[in-house]
């Protein structure tokens, strides 16, 4: 009796990535910005001594993998988690599992929701096809902890300051804050030098008397960037968007990978083939609003 052949493009759709070790697999989980609650991680848990070799792998895009993984079990190990609401990651040419910090809604330095952020966009694009991988990252500032430039479309939360000269005082605690030189006091006033601004908020965190404030918070946004064996940074394209413009400039960009993209091409690839202009082109409406 023939073999059966063993569909290895369906099982790695699935999540299941084939290991070195010859019919094993490690199953990759999706992670929407690397939070889990305890009860999925107690699943996962479970799920890795019963079908692997009783441990799991983080990822360095904040997946979870669980190695060792048997091909006669790849599909009973798939539907126990699927039941408590673990899916299987992305593989392929499809797009990824987005990345996010955790943003404002724990870190002091957050300006953005990056988990919120992080879930609209997973549910609106996670696994959909294009023509080789899109990656996705989600950052609360711009230290930049998930290093959105290197991500096909990177969104980094920004704010923009402006200050109170009737509340300054000249104490300089946003000068010593901003550690790009922005801030310089004056005449016992604060100012800030737009070139150097990052647009990151420290000096307004720093400041005691109401002198800084956000004038706009926003989203900066990169695209065509990659890690890996030729790693590029991304073309930053729009400074402090708001969440209209980003989602639309979000999706004018999946319209312009379907459409232009060679097949196994990534998003900066085409980018370069094509030049930043037939890009923008596509997205130049979005782009209107001075900032």
């Amino acid at each position: 009796m023939a073999e059966k052949k063993i569909d290895m493009s369906s099982i790695k759709s699935k999540g299941f990535l084939p290991q070195r070790q010859e019919n094993m697999f490690s199953m990759r989980l999706k992670v929407v910005s690397g939070n889990l609650d305890a009860e999925k991680l107690r699943a996962i848990a479970d799920a890795a001594e019963k079908y692997g070799s009783g441990y799991v792998h983080i990822t360095s895009r904040q997946q979870i993998e669980v190695p060792f993984v048997k091909l006669e079990d790849v599909e009973a190990a798939r539907n126990e988690l699927e039941e408590k609401g673990i899916s299987g990651g992305s593989a392929g040419k499809k797009v990824r599992a987005v990345v996010a910090c955790q943003g404002n809604r724990v870190c002091r330095h957050g300006l953005i929701d990056c988990e919120n952020l992080a879930y609209t966009i997973d549910e609106k694009y996670f696994g959909e096809p294009v023509p080789k991988k899109l990656k996705i990252a989600v950052t609360g500032c711009p230290s930049a902890c998930v290093r959105p430039q290197d991500n096909d479309f990177g969104v980094m939360g920004t704010v923009k300051p402006e200050t109170l000269e009737e509340n300054c005082v000249g104490c300089k605690l946003c000068e010593k804050a901003c550690k790009m030189g922005a801030i310089k006091v004056l005449e016992e006033k604060a100012h800030i030098d737009a070139e150097k601004c990052i647009l990151c908020g420290a000096c307004i965190t720093a400041c005691r008397k109401d002198a800084l404030k956000a004038e706009k918070t926003g989203c900066t946004v990169f695209v065509g960037g990659r890690a890996g064996r030729q790693p590029k940074q991304g073309v930053k394209i729009i400074e402090l968007a708001d969440e209209e413009q980003l989602f639309s400039i979000l999706e004018k960009t999946f319209e312009y990978y379907r459409r232009e993209g060679l097949d196994g091409e990534r998003l900066g690839d085409l980018i370069d083939r094509q030049g930043i202009e037939k890009y923008l082109d596509t997205i130049r409406c979005m782009l209107y609003t001075e900032n």
